[in-house]
């Protein structure tokens, strides 16, 4: 019975220097990366080049398709009339400049989504190094970054870095 009781209290007074060792050194703190960087004028500049340049795809992209559109109706007009041979003659050629056109669009969508990740790169980049510096200058172990959604649950003991990220990043 004495060793029982003696095996007892050494396992809560290990259980209990482990937790408070544990709480002592694990510093949680969350981030909301894309809130940090919607609120950032560089990102404002990013989103206008982008918006021109996929302006500039749009009317290429709209220019083709109304010159497919046109080929295709001055096919339509006369297909009745015109011999087998030239009509399968049209037809390939109408199936190319739809084949173009697709091709085109999924380059052009390809190409945009490329551009705006190289836009956004160096702002990220200088969001990551200061989420880096806030969370060694305040003795962090983690960060979680809960704009990613896989964060289900942030403790009223995790700690919103948001604002000392956003003090260091506003004048960008």
């Amino acid at each position: 019975m004495k060793n029982t009781l003696i095996i007892i209290f050494a396992a809560g007074l290990i259980f209990l220097s482990v937790t408070a060792f544990a709480q002592s050194t694990l510093k949680i703190g969350h981030v909301d990366i894309n809130l940090i960087l919607n609120s950032l004028p560089a990102r404002d500049s990013a989103a206008a080049i982008m918006e021109k340049e996929t302006k500039e795809v749009q009317a290429t992209y709209e220019e083709m398709t109304a010159e497919y559109n046109r080929i295709f109706d001055d096919y339509e007009k006369v297909a009745s009339t015109l011999p087998e041979t030239v009509k399968k003659v049209k037809e390939a050629e109408l199936l190319d400049k739809q084949k173009r056109l697709e091709e085109f669009q999924q380059n052009a969508t390809s190409k945009l989504d490329n551009r705006n990740a190289e836009l956004l790169k160096p702002i990220l980049d200088k969001i990551l190094k200061v989420v880096d510096k806030v969370a060694a200058d305040n003795g962090f172990t983690y960060i979680l970054d809960v704009s990613k959604g896989s964060v289900v649950f942030t403790s009223k003991d995790s700690q919103n870095i948001n604002p000392l990220v956003l003090k260091i990043l506003k004048p960008i």
